[in-house]
């Protein structure tokens, strides 16, 4: 307890002790938490000498909390939120608490957003996966040695189905560096959470090559139609 105070804290009782008034006072009423019905009542039975710092009285009539801090009883803060201030596309309801409501516009503005890319220091080959938790554009920088298959997840832990709602769409890139040979993706090389999806291709044919010593960038726009049923979006755009 603070220095100064007569209350004893905390105290391990053993079986058949005998408590004494001391032990009765400071270890155990001081120290609850007291009932009162006013402000007044609870001052007239913890008067000067009785009061001690470290004592917690309950209120009725507010229904409030107070500690005695050794000068003056003290009411628990309960924070201010009256700062709160609504930008551009935001909504605060119930701003001074105890719970505001923030909410952002249905057709908000956003300024110069920045987006995570993946940058792996490796070449295509196999199957990828592009975890959409990280970053939803993923860039290798080596040459690639063979086609390859993306596979599209929230993570290694989580499905891009558990993280998309019905009616919502995500676009995924992939940057695929050729050099002498122009490899692609694979015939039935897109997957979403490692089950096979067919893109439809911008021009209505899936490409039948990369390019030669270009980055060839790949845009996957996956529209969720149903649980674990998309429609994809496909192009390819030569980079050199």
């Amino acid at each position: 307890m603070p220095i100064g105070s007569p209350n004893a804290g905390y105290s391990l009782f053993t079986t058949g002790q005998v408590l004494t008034a001391a032990q009765v006072q400071y270890n155990l009423q001081n120290q609850s938490i007291m009932f009162f019905a006013s402000a007044a009542a609870r001052d007239a039975a913890l008067t000067v000498g009785v009061v001690q710092e470290g004592m917690f009285a309950y209120l009725a009539d507010t229904n409030t909390t107070v500690y005695y801090d050794g000068a003056a009883w003290q009411s628990f803060g309960t924070g201010d939120v009256t700062g709160l201030t609504a930008g551009t596309g935001i909504t605060i309801t119930n701003a001074s608490g105890p719970v505001p409501t923030i909410a952002l516009s249905t057709n908000g503005t956003l300024t110069s957003p920045k987006e995570t890319i993946e940058i792996v220091a490796a070449g295509s080959s196999g199957t990828i996966n592009v975890d959409t938790l990280t970053a939803s554009v993923k860039y290798y920088t080596n040459a690639a040695t063979a086609d390859w298959t993306i596979n599209v997840r929230g993570s290694g832990a989580a499905t891009l189905n558990s993280t998309m709602a019905v009616g919502e769409q995500i676009s995924v890139v992939y940057l695929n560096t050729n050099t002498g040979t122009a490899y692609k993706p694979n015939v039935a090389g897109f997957q979403v959470d490692g089950v096979a999806v067919t893109p439809k291709w911008l021009g209505g044919t899936a490409p039948a090559s990369g390019n030669i010593n270009s980055v060839d960038v790949y845009v996957y726009t996956i529209i969720k139609t149903a649980a674990s049923t998309y429609t994809v979006l496909a192009s390819q755009n030569k980079f050199a």
